[in-house]
Protein backbone atom coordinates (compact mmCIF):
# COMPACT_ATOMS: atom_id res chain seq x y z
CA UNK A 1 0.00 0.00 0.00
CA UNK A 2 2.73 2.04 0.82
CA UNK A 3 4.64 1.37 -2.31
CA UNK A 4 1.86 2.04 -4.26
CA UNK A 5 0.94 5.67 -2.56
CA UNK A 6 4.52 6.71 -3.28
CA UNK A 7 4.38 5.84 -6.96
CA UNK A 8 1.51 8.20 -6.71
CA UNK A 9 3.04 11.08 -5.15
CA UNK A 10 5.81 10.55 -7.91
CA UNK A 11 3.64 10.72 -10.28
CA UNK A 12 2.11 14.41 -8.98
CA UNK A 13 5.73 14.98 -8.67
CA UNK A 14 6.96 14.51 -12.13
CA UNK A 15 3.38 16.18 -13.62
CA UNK A 16 4.58 18.86 -11.42
CA UNK A 17 8.00 19.28 -12.79
CA UNK A 18 6.23 18.85 -16.19
CA UNK A 19 3.78 21.83 -15.66
CA UNK A 20 6.08 23.94 -14.03
CA UNK A 21 3.78 23.82 -10.82
CA UNK A 22 6.36 23.69 -7.43
CA UNK A 23 5.01 22.09 -4.45
CA UNK A 24 6.32 22.85 -0.71
CA UNK A 25 6.67 18.98 0.09
CA UNK A 26 7.53 20.26 4.07
CA UNK A 27 3.24 21.59 3.99
CA UNK A 28 2.14 18.34 2.24
CA UNK A 29 -0.36 16.36 5.21
CA UNK A 30 -1.59 13.49 5.31
CA UNK A 31 -4.13 11.31 6.61
CA UNK A 32 -5.41 7.30 6.66
CA UNK A 33 -9.41 7.23 5.81
CA UNK A 34 -9.91 3.90 6.56
CA UNK A 35 -12.81 1.83 8.45
CA UNK A 36 -10.73 -0.35 9.65
CA UNK A 37 -9.56 -0.44 13.59
CA UNK A 38 -6.16 -0.93 13.32
CA UNK A 39 -4.47 1.78 11.44
CA UNK A 40 -1.78 0.93 9.15
CA UNK A 41 2.07 1.51 9.56
CA UNK A 42 2.70 3.95 6.57
CA UNK A 43 4.99 6.70 6.14
CA UNK A 44 4.69 7.85 2.55
CA UNK A 45 7.59 9.95 0.97
CA UNK A 46 6.93 13.23 -1.14
CA UNK A 47 10.13 14.50 -2.85
CA UNK A 48 12.19 12.89 -0.61
CA UNK A 49 10.45 14.33 2.73
CA UNK A 50 8.77 11.86 4.78
CA UNK A 51 4.85 12.57 5.30
CA UNK A 52 3.88 12.00 8.78
CA UNK A 53 0.21 10.52 9.22
CA UNK A 54 -1.95 13.14 11.70
CA UNK A 55 -4.99 12.33 12.89
CA UNK A 56 -6.58 15.70 11.62
CA UNK A 57 -6.16 17.62 8.05
CA UNK A 58 -6.57 21.07 7.56
CA UNK A 59 -7.56 21.96 3.92
CA UNK A 60 -8.87 25.58 3.71
CA UNK A 61 -10.08 26.29 6.85
CA UNK A 62 -12.36 23.19 6.81
CA UNK A 63 -10.77 20.05 9.70
CA UNK A 64 -10.91 16.50 8.35
CA UNK A 65 -10.42 13.31 10.81
CA UNK A 66 -9.69 10.03 9.66
CA UNK A 67 -14.04 9.39 10.97
CA UNK A 68 -15.04 11.91 9.11
CA UNK A 69 -16.84 13.50 12.42
CA UNK A 70 -17.16 17.56 11.55
CA UNK A 71 -17.94 18.82 15.33
CA UNK A 72 -15.16 20.67 15.60
CA UNK A 73 -15.44 22.14 12.41
CA UNK A 74 -19.22 23.15 12.67
CA UNK A 75 -18.20 24.30 16.52
CA UNK A 76 -14.96 27.03 14.96
CA UNK A 77 -17.79 28.09 12.62
CA UNK A 78 -20.68 28.40 14.92
CA UNK A 79 -17.89 30.35 17.43
CA UNK A 80 -16.90 32.42 14.68
CA UNK A 81 -20.63 33.57 13.54
CA UNK A 82 -21.56 34.09 17.07
CA UNK A 83 -18.66 36.78 17.36
CA UNK A 84 -19.59 38.24 14.26
CA UNK A 85 -23.26 38.61 15.23
CA UNK A 86 -22.57 39.75 18.26
CA UNK A 87 -20.69 42.87 16.73
CA UNK A 88 -23.83 43.37 14.78
CA UNK A 89 -26.20 42.97 17.76
CA UNK A 90 -23.61 45.83 19.10
CA UNK A 91 -23.84 48.55 16.49
CA UNK A 92 -27.98 47.50 15.56
CA UNK A 93 -29.37 51.18 16.71
CA UNK A 94 -27.67 52.44 13.12
CA UNK A 95 -28.81 50.32 11.00
CA UNK A 96 -32.59 49.37 9.53
CA UNK A 97 -33.81 45.63 9.54
CA UNK A 98 -33.06 45.32 5.60
CA UNK A 99 -29.50 46.52 6.32
CA UNK A 100 -28.77 44.03 9.20
CA UNK A 101 -30.20 41.15 7.31
CA UNK A 102 -27.68 42.31 4.45
CA UNK A 103 -24.99 42.50 6.83
CA UNK A 104 -26.11 39.54 8.31
CA UNK A 105 -26.11 37.32 5.16
CA UNK A 106 -23.02 38.93 4.28
CA UNK A 107 -20.96 38.12 7.45
CA UNK A 108 -22.49 36.10 9.47
CA UNK A 109 -24.51 33.81 6.77
CA UNK A 110 -21.54 33.49 4.05
CA UNK A 111 -19.17 32.68 7.24
CA UNK A 112 -22.05 29.76 8.84
CA UNK A 113 -22.36 28.13 4.90
CA UNK A 114 -18.92 27.70 3.95
CA UNK A 115 -18.60 23.67 3.02
CA UNK A 116 -21.51 23.56 4.37
CA UNK A 117 -21.94 21.02 1.35
CA UNK A 118 -19.25 18.65 3.17
CA UNK A 119 -21.12 18.68 6.81
CA UNK A 120 -24.97 19.22 5.94
CA UNK A 121 -25.19 15.74 6.63
CA UNK A 122 -23.77 15.96 10.35
CA UNK A 123 -26.39 14.92 13.50
CA UNK A 124 -29.01 17.46 14.23
CA UNK A 125 -27.08 17.95 17.89
CA UNK A 126 -23.68 19.36 16.04
CA UNK A 127 -25.57 21.43 13.73
CA UNK A 128 -27.93 22.74 17.07
CA UNK A 129 -25.31 25.81 17.51
CA UNK A 130 -25.62 27.11 13.77
CA UNK A 131 -29.46 27.09 14.57
CA UNK A 132 -28.79 28.78 17.64
CA UNK A 133 -26.87 31.66 15.70
CA UNK A 134 -30.16 31.64 12.76
CA UNK A 135 -32.53 32.40 15.61
CA UNK A 136 -30.39 35.17 17.51
CA UNK A 137 -30.33 36.92 13.72
CA UNK A 138 -33.95 36.71 13.58
CA UNK A 139 -34.76 38.30 17.10
CA UNK A 140 -31.86 41.12 15.57
CA UNK A 141 -33.22 41.47 12.67
CA UNK A 142 -36.96 42.18 13.76
CA UNK A 143 -39.11 41.66 10.98
CA UNK A 144 -39.35 37.69 10.37
CA UNK A 145 -41.65 38.48 7.33
CA UNK A 146 -38.29 40.10 5.97
CA UNK A 147 -36.47 37.36 6.96
CA UNK A 148 -38.30 34.88 5.48
CA UNK A 149 -38.28 36.45 2.11
CA UNK A 150 -34.95 37.10 1.59
CA UNK A 151 -34.13 33.29 2.79
CA UNK A 152 -36.39 31.45 0.34
CA UNK A 153 -34.84 29.44 -2.75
Amino acid sequence: MVERLNVSLQAVSEWGDANLVTFNASKTQACLFSAKRSLFDLTPTFRGVSITLTDRLQLLGISLTPTLNFDTCIESLAQVAAKKLGILAKVRQYFTSKQLLNLYQAQVRSCMEYCSHLWDGSAKYQLEALESIEKRARKLVGNDRLFMLDFRV
